[in-house]
């Protein structure tokens, strides 16, 4: 029995409007390494759709598979089988059309430590053939929405972490990509740092319509977006609206975290109760809510009650922290 291979996807009916097609579409990807004496399975009949324009976080501890499709789309690694498009383009078969459209921003930034950032631009367009008039016009345009124009001719070894990212971020875009991939793009940034990544993006969203995938472990990146998909082992575990996914563990978007122990006042006041990391977590109606922690502050119980987190619903669909540790019951 032979193994499945790559193949591309269905091609679209003849008078399809391109604008029409999704950005991105995967359709039972699957990837393996071997590793020593083993095959480790990296994807695992990985299967969606980005609808052009839309913003999506892929959301999962390290090794959850969010690079390995990364590299796929980035035409950097070939699925074992199945099949991934971008714009309708093979990512396998038609890689050279699927990296004209692409930006590309990877946790280590690729810029060239001693050249300045307006020299790493210039090299970078002198590579794909830009005339040097629409160079200055798109490296005004980009230094602006990323706000770099004051460190354009300072050397890249100079830079701090988050200068040096939206430098990279800037070398992505110079060529006005209709998809940008991010890996990690935030990795190792301090939290100022890493805001001004993300508003940086969201200028650039606001000026043209650009389809966003990146991979993270952070909760706040992904609320940014506008879908995530969680992933764990190589699957996609679930994926919805940041808010969808929080309602799927409780109605009014609230819940009751307490010690194991009080689990059944939890239930008793008709709450659906869960075991979340350390917590016995009861989701419910907000009358049910109210019943919970008044029983419990009867009986000088401690609690919290607060939103849903992305990081709920992934421990609750996967079992796992964003971490990569098994949750504690």
């Amino acid at each position: 029995m032979t193994e499945p291979e790559a193949v591309p996807l269905e091609t679209d009916p003849p008078g399809d409007d391109p604008s029409s097609r999704p950005a991105i579409r995967l359709k039972d990807v699957r990837r393996e390494y071997r590793a020593k004496h083993e095959r480790v399975t990296a994807l695992d009949g990985v299967s969606f759709e980005a609808p052009l324009g839309s913003w999506i976080a892929l959301l999962g501890p390290n090794g959850s598979g969010k690079s390995t499709l990364l590299r796929i789309l980035a035409t950097l690694d070939k699925p074992d089988a199945g099949g991934a498009e971008v714009l309708g383009r093979s990512t396998t078969f038609e890689a050279d059309a699927v990296r004209a459209s692409l930006g590309v921003v990877f946790q280590k930034p690729g810029l060239d430590a001693l050249l300045s950032v307006r020299e790493n631009l210039r090299l970078q367009s002198a590579l794909v053939g830009m005339s040097k008039s629409r160079f200055r016009d798109r490296l005004e345009k980009v230094a602006s929405q990323l706000a770099i124009t004051d460190i354009l001719k300072r050397r890249v070894a100079r830079l701090s972490g988050g200068q040096k990212r939206r430098a990279d971020l800037a070398r992505a875009l110079l060529t006005e990509p209709i998809v940008l991939l991010l890996d990690e793009a935030t990795a190792g940034l301090d939290v100022e740092a890493r805001r001004s990544f993300m508003e940086a993006l969201q200028r650039v969203r606001s000026e043209r319509p650009i389809t966003i995938l990146m991979t993270t472990h952070m909760m706040d990146e992904a609320d940014r977006a506008g879908h995530v998909i969680m992933m764990t082992s190589g699957r996609i575990a679930a994926q919805g609206a940041p808010d969808e996914l929080r309602r799927s563990l409780s109605e009014n978007a609230q819940m009751v975290r307490t010690d194991p122990a009080y689990a059944d006042m939890l239930e008793v006041a008709g709450l659906q109760v869960s075991s979340i990391g350390r917590h016995a977590v009861g989701a419910g109606a907000a009358d049910a809510i109210t019943a919970a922690t008044a029983a419990l502050v009867r009986s000088d119980i401690a609690f919290e009650v607060g939103p849903a987190t992305l990081e709920d619903v992934y421990i609750a669909r996967t079992g796992r922290s964003l971490a990569g540790t098994e949750a504690l019951a």
